[in-house]
């Protein structure tokens, strides 16, 4: 049976770390160990998890950051401390289904497969649920090499993932995060990421987890209860910055990927450039979009939009923007009918503009 880490992060956790390692002591598949970087927590955290240590069913190794580094480079730094040869993203305010780790770890029996995320309810401060993470689904169980949307991820606390992949982290720091653009990317996005270039990826349907959503999380993802207008929004708007942004990250991914591949083994470097080659595709397709946007007058907007249709940058590739962006970019940028509609307020709108 194939060992598995558990890297969990933690930053002033005391208010729902305890449900959370319950849930981890009561996994039908225990985990290998318990690997905690706790960012420098001022509550009583760093008291629960030697607590915890003490009486868990596997072995706890906590490691205190002097310094904050924030949840995305605490999470790396759990990965690389990490000793088995698969490990489990684990957020300290959730609750996993008892099987959680004996389902996931299932799907590891096919060589090719580098990552497995599944389905969670999303619940409030409470554990009463709101909503799942079902519209973060791949369309396929397993699904292959660079077949998935280039900017599509899991989220974190549902991503297993080969430890091989933990290799690539000298490169994490040149990555660009696209939600924000100003950091590395998160882990959920990088893991995604690697694994989506250079092997499978697959995908549970059957939720696994709680996830939990209060004041205190890190993320801005909004969920249930949002208006028909501010659906309706993201089609109505384009925000250059986003976009630019976009590029800008596909544009650090097509050189990583040309780095992977001078080091890898003759399969995984031709998967990495051909990986590189889609993702600068995928960013000139973005700068592109841009370019139709900006174009002054009618004659211009409707030759770049005829080039952009004739390149295939509407298809029904993943690597293209589809029908519907189709639509908007006519009616927004073609025909320019955007011109009333308020910008964007937050960045959890932006990451999902089609």
């Amino acid at each position: 049976m194939k060992p598995v880490s558990v890297a969990m992060a933690t930053c002033n956790g005391t208010l729902y770390l305890p449900e959370q390692l319950e849930s981890l002591a009561r996994q039908v598949r225990l985990p290998a160990e318990l690997v905690v970087t706790d960012d420098a927590s001022t509550d009583d955290t760093p008291r629960l998890l030697e607590d915890f240590s003490r009486a868990a069913p596997f072995p706890v190794r906590i490691y205190r950051n002097a310094q904050r580094l924030g949840y995305r480079a605490n999470f790396l730094k759990a990965a690389r401390l990490c000793r088995s040869p698969y490990l489990a993203f684990c957020d300290q305010d959730d609750v996993w289904a008892p099987h959680k780790l004996q389902r996931s770890m299932s799907e590891f029996e096919r060589r090719d497969v580098r990552l497995v995320y599944h389905n969670a309810v999303v619940t409030d401060s409470h554990l009463l649920p709101i909503d799942t993470l079902a519209r973060d689904a791949a369309p396929l169980a397993h699904n292959g090499p660079l077949s998935l949307a280039p900017l599509k991820y899991g989220l974190g606390c549902t991503l297993l993932v080969d430890r091989a992949l933990v290799r690539f982290s000298s490169f994490w720091e040149r990555s660009l995060d696209f939600n924000d653009g100003t950091s590395p990317e998160g882990h959920d996005q990088w893991f995604f990421f690697l694994a989506g270039a250079l092997g499978t990826i697959a995908y549970i349907r059957e939720p696994l987890a709680h996830y939990r959503r209060h004041a205190a999380t890190a993320s801005l993802t909004t969920w249930a209860g949002a208006s028909p207008f501010s659906r309706l929004r993201p089609f109505l708007l384009h925000s250059e910055p986003t976009w630019l942004n976009y590029a800008a990250a596909c544009e650090r991914r097509a050189d990583i990927l040309d780095e992977i591949a001078l080091g890898a083994s003759p399969g995984e470097a031709l998967r990495a450039l051909d990986g590189a080659e889609k993702y600068r595709a995928f960013a000139r397709l973005y700068r592109e979009r841009i370019a139709l946007y900006r174009a002054a007058t009618l004659a211009e907007r409707w030759a770049l939009f005829a080039r952009l249709v004739e390149a295939g940058g509407y298809g029904r590739d993943v690597w293209a923007k589809g029908r519907k962006s189709a639509l908007k970019d006519f009616c927004c940028a073609v025909l320019r009918l955007e011109r009333t509609v308020p910008p964007l307020q937050a960045a959890g709108e932006a990451a999902r503009l089609p």
